[in-house]
């Protein structure tokens, strides 16, 4: 046998020392990957209400009935219901987007669209604009805005560039 043995593989500092530097590369990454997560929560949840929104407006045209909008207590549920005869058309529960808050413009939280996709504006307050937000710092805001004659559009009330299309 040879008196000089060939040794392989890592030594414990070594080891350590890559320990430590992903520790630290996770920790600058960290503040980030949660403003990240609550932008993307933020966009999930605001597409659920406009694609929701949508649908209510187009069962309400096939259905050639008025259907109602409910948006949720509390986070990015809705509820879809056609009004006479009363039947629940498709829901969605409000804990599937944790972490986002919806914030209506007024006191009511419900909206009625009309056999001919507009929306029913006699009631003296309906929803009309409805603002998504993260409760996570330095996240993006989304606000869907419901117009009388049954257009609905999403904007982001950051965006203050007079041409740009996600502008309120």
């Amino acid at each position: 046998m040879s008196a000089k043995r060939r040794h392989r593989g890592f030594t414990l500092i070594e080891l350590l020392m890559v320990v430590v530097i992903f520790g630290i590369g996770a920790s600058l990454a960290a503040p980030s990957f949660g403003t990240l997560l609550g932008n993307y929560r933020v966009r999930a949840g605001s597409e659920s209400i406009l694609n929701g929104l949508y649908l209510a407006r187009a069962e309400a045209i096939r259905r050639n009935s008025p259907v109602s909008f409910t948006l949720g207590a509390a986070g990015s549920g809705w509820t879809i219901a056609q009004v006479a005869p009363a039947t629940t058309i498709q829901t969605r529960a409000d804990g599937e987007s944790p972490g986002v808050a919806t914030a209506s413009s007024t006191a009511s939280r419900t909206l009625t669209f009309l056999a001919n996709g507009m929306v029913d504006t006699t009631p003296a307050t309906r929803l009309e604009q409805v603002t998504v937000s993260s409760a996570v710092a330095n996240t993006e805001t989304r606000r869907i805005n419901i117009f009388g004659g049954g257009l609905i559009r999403m904007c982001d009330p950051a965006v203050a560039t007079a041409n740009d299309p996600r502008r309120c």
